[in-house]
């Protein structure tokens, strides 16, 4: 239908002229929003608390005009009043709303949180006054729409990515801060990966279990964001309830989407401003998080190139570098948490090695790591710190705890085979406790108890062979 042919109330005849005394508004009628229609569509020109914050960034093609829309067609003013905000056109919802067509291009808009009594004829004399006033938006209004552009990008950069949980939360938070929505999702993927992470900016928590039914990943290839002036219920992506929403692929490499939107108890929709910083922010996102992905990389392989510096290659236990380091931090130990070190060497190792080769030699030092390890618990450190040599700091214990590491390593080694050569391996231990933090003088104790147990071993063994070859007639002297 063209301006021509729809009905209007003709605002320069009889009591609606101009010209006539303007009756005051209500205190409570806080918006006046004042639409001009052109090449279908109606922008927002201009008016008081919305219409003028709003103005020249918020465009409405003639068949999403809601109330407007049949005002203007009607050429009647539009009552809309409700318990809930309702929306009335675009972005912008009001419980209580009057939509008044003015001549052949305009529809003014009255907002109110309370009933408005007004009778038409005053609101019509009202939209021919704001009409009257009403300007596209100044120069220093345009600028200042596009700084609050510039501020969000500048929000958004001005932060050192260090993970990309910790990045897509920071994006999240400016995304809504910068758009004064109430909840945002973000949805990033990498490597295979999905990471969602929802926000509630009401009570800056997270929100529970957001994009439960994996909507975003349906918007991380869409071409272009999803506005949705009036929010269906489904998908749910916030698990709280929202009047509008908005959607936003993230551009570039990594996929993802970020999903913004105004609570049902703070509804309202997106101007064409708030959908120019959402895309600038989404697509600016790129560059963070692979920073933050890069950072992760980067850092992964810095702790797996740390770990094998301090790890033994034949065992995979910690080596001596490790000990090493941890002597270092000794020093600073709580001198009220008490601390003891076990010193441990196979028995044997060398003829081992002479009699049936080093590899053999080698599982022998496997199979003592790997019993040991069994023995102890994931908070101790057992480190090979020589040959056949292992050190282990049991942090914390007490002098009872220690000696039932030291039984289960005795009962363990009762039962280590290995099998291809029926070796029965043995360990000699040493147990000592750790004095003012120094664990190098607890080591040295502990090799000293160790040896002892050594030595005292040996010689059983000694008896027990010479007895054996007693009994069989064939040696009565050790020698």
């Amino acid at each position: 239908m063209t301006t021509s042919t729809r009905p209007a109330i003709d605002v320069a005849r009889g009591d609606t002229h101009i010209g006539a005394a303007e009756p005051t508004l209500p205190h409570d009628l806080k918006d006046v929003l004042v639409f001009e229609h052109s090449d279908r569509a109606f922008v927002l020109v201009g008016g008081v608390g919305r219409g003028a914050g709003w103005a020249g960034i918020v465009e409405v093609e003639t068949a999403d005009a809601a109330a407007v829309g049949r005002a203007w067609l009607r050429g009647s003013a539009e009552r809309i009043s409700g318990s809930v905000p309702t929306q009335i056109i675009g972005p912008y919802y009001a419980r209580h709303a009057v939509a008044v067509p003015v001549g052949q291009q305009h529809v003014v808009v009255f907002g109110s949180e309370h009933p408005i009594a007004l009778r038409d004829s005053d609101l019509i004399r009202q939209a021919a006054a704001a009409v009257n006033t009403a300007h596209r938006a100044s120069p220093d209004k345009l600028l200042a729409d596009e700084l609050e552009v510039v501020q969000a990008l500048r929000s958004l950069t001005a932060y050192r990515p260090l993970t990309v949980r910790d990045t897509a939360r920071h994006i999240a938070t400016v995304a809504a801060q910068a758009l004064s929505c109430d909840v945002a999702v973000i949805r990033v993927e990498l490597d295979g990966q999905a990471l969602v992470e929802g926000l509630d900016l009401r009570s800056m928590r997270a929100l529970d279990n957001p994009d439960s039914d994996g909507h975003l990943a349906t918007m991380s290839g869409a071409a272009a964001p999803s506005i949705e002036q009036v929010a269906p219920p489904h998908p749910d992506v916030f698990g709280v309830d929202v009047a509008s929403q908005m959607m936003l692929p993230l551009a570039g490499g990594p996929t993802g989407a970020l999903a913004l939107g105004h609570a049902a108890t703070h509804a309202r929709g997106f101007t064409s401003l708030c959908q120019r910083i959402g895309r600038a922010i989404a697509d600016a996102s790129e560059l963070l998080i692979g920073q933050a992905h890069a950072r992760e990389q980067l850092a992964a392989e810095r702790d797996l190139l740390a770990r094998l510096v301090r790890t033994d290659a034949l065992t995979g236990v910690p080596n001596r570098r490790a000990w090493d380091d941890a002597v270092a931090l000794g020093q600073g130990m709580d001198q009220g948490v008490e601390a003891f070190v076990v010193s441990c060497d196979i028995d044997g190792l060398k003829a081992t090695n002479d009699n049936f080769g080093h590899e053999v030699g080698d599982t022998l030092i496997r199979g003592a790591a790997n019993m040991l390890r069994s023995c102890v618990r994931e908070s101790d450190l057992l480190a090979r710190i020589g040959g056949d040599e292992f050190v282990i700091l049991l942090n914390p214990a007490d002098a009872s705890g220690a000696r039932r590491v030291v039984a289960r390593i005795r009962r363990a080694e009762r039962t280590w085979r290995v099998t291809e050569h029926a070796l029965s391996p043995q360990l000699s231990v040493g147990l000592a406790r750790v004095v003012d933090g120094d664990l190098e003088r607890a080591r040295a104790e502990a090799d000293r108890s160790m040896y002892a147990n050594k030595r005292r071993r040996a010689k059983l063994a000694t008896r027990s062979s010479v007895g054996h070859r007693d009994r069989r007639g064939r040696s009565r002297s050790i020698v």
